[in-house]
């Protein structure tokens, strides 16, 4: 068990460690950041359906 936490120790790091999404002592990831996320998708789906509301429906 030992030589899989010296091995895990030499990984580089992971991709999702850079994303700001987790933190660098492994904490689960930030729910503001997730929070936020999820905020700006739905933003971005309601512009877009009220763009293609305009441009479709109203003929």
């Amino acid at each position: 068990m030992s030589q899989e936490k010296r091995e895990s120790n030499n990984l580089p790091e992971r991709e999702y460690e850079k994303s700001g999404m987790y933190t660098k002592d492994g904490k689960s990831f930030r729910i503001l950041a997730l929070l936020g996320c999820l905020a700006i998708v739905v933003i971005l789906l309601a512009v877009v359906a009220a763009v293609l509301d305009l441009t479709l429906l109203e003929r």
